[in-house]
């Protein structure tokens, strides 16, 4: 699901040093706070809200559990935000690709890695438990290590979820911080017109693939490791991170028109078509509804709001929600390995059976937990790496 996959690992305060820091979109940051609790709940509102939670009506639960649709909204806000950080007035990248891939490491890695030790526990004893020698165990458990830690593992669909699940996104995150440099170089003579066709055309051809592949029955897409694979693979996720660089190009231009009726119009259809894609699955392919079929509604919604045509409720700006905006990407990172010690904790006090009370702890403690490591972890750690010497020797 900060710049966005994530949430967003991305902030308009991790601007170049050096150069003027564009101010944060406070609302925006607030709306990454709500989008990485979906993908939380995704994986925790049945699992630990028990009974009452399943008893929920659909539509309330689908509401509450659109955490693909946030992953995809992450990756289209990670383009915009990164446009509107590191894009100069000529849409070049403000200052060498070296230090922008340094910056991103510095956001992204420490509590990536956090997330990979507080896992460790639990994989290793899954291999260890399931493998049917000590050499076979040891084996998996160095090539899954291996594959997170080098932000490789959403490359190959075996090795996608086994280390810290939610890690997949970073990796595929990794590799839009790759092309980032040379996306800028490549395009920025293009006209925005010309940007914004290719974004969209890059992000068709994925689904008109899918699609028909699924009508015709080609291949079994319902196959588990196929499905990670077009969950995860990251240049087939790459035009939505393309659709937001070019909605942070657009708002960066200054063509945006001083009357901006046409997009707060356009850009509360897109709020409303959101809210109702998912109930599209039986017209459209549901997969690609989960994944990627929100990401130019998304982008337009962001141009909307970061541009203040579509007005925003004060309370999505408050400190407090900015805060929890600011540590949803810790939520988003831990957020399973913090539920693998909860339930530890839980099963032992013997207050572990399902339940409301216990996905509400749950979530509380979850908040609690990151605003720390946001605060005293990952902000610090971002620091320090950042201003560490550039070469050593």
């Amino acid at each position: 699901m900060h710049d966005s996959g994530v949430p967003t690992t991305v902030d308009a305060r991790s601007a170049p040093s050096g150069r003027a820091r564009r101010p944060e979109i406070r609302a925006l940051t607030s709306i990454r706070a709500l989008a990485a609790i979906e993908v939380v709940l995704l994986h925790t509102l049945f699992e630990l809200g028990g009974k009452p939670a399943q008893a929920l009506p659909a539509v309330v639960t689908g509401a509450l559990t659109r955490g693909g649709m946030a992953v995809s909204f992450f990756f289209v806000l990670s383009g915009f935000i990164l446009a509107y950080t590191y894009c100069d007035e000529g849409s070049a990248l403000r200052g060498s690709p070296g230090n922008f891939w340094r910056a991103r490491f510095a956001r992204i890695y420490p509590l990536y890695f956090l997330g990979f030790l507080m896992d460790a526990p639990r994989v290793i004893s899954f291999f260890l438990a399931s493998a049917t020698s000590l050499m076979s165990a040891l084996a998996k458990i160095g090539i899954a290590g291996f594959a997170y830690v080098t932000l490789l593992q959403s490359w190959h669909p075996r090795v996608t979820n086994t280390w810290n699940t939610p890690g997949w996104s970073l990796s595929t995150e990794a590799f839009f911080y790759a092309v980032f440099p040379a996306l800028l170089a490549s395009s920025r003579r293009w006209s925005l017109p010309r940007l914004l066709r290719v974004a969209i055309a890059a992000w068709a051809v994925p689904i008109i693939a899918y699609t028909v592949v699924a009508r015709a029955r080609l291949v079994d897409l319902d196959v588990p490791a196929l499905l990670t694979f077009w969950r995860s693979f990251p240049p087939l996720r790459l035009p939505e991170f393309v659709l937001g660089v070019a909605a942070g190009r657009l708002f960066l231009s200054g063509r945006l028109p001083a009357d901006l009726r046409w997009l707060r119009w356009s850009g509360a259809v897109a709020l409303v078509l959101i809210l109702i894609l998912p109930a599209s699955g039986g017209f459209l392919p549901g997969f690609m509804v989960e994944m990627t079929l929100g990401a130019p509604l998304f982008a337009l919604a962001i141009v909307a709001v970061a541009s203040g045509a579509l007005p925003t409720p004060r309370w999505l700006s408050s400190s407090t929600l900015v805060l929890l905006g600011r540590a949803s990407y810790a939520v988003y990172i831990v957020h399973q390995p913090f539920k693998t010690v909860y339930m530890a904790a839980a099963h032992w006090a013997g207050l572990d059976s399902p339940s409301p009370a216990l996905l509400i702890v749950f979530l509380v403690s979850l908040e609690l937990f990151c605003i720390a490591l946001f605060r005293w972890f990952e902000d610090p750690s971002r620091r320090v790496i950042a201003r560490a010497p550039k070469y050593a020797g």
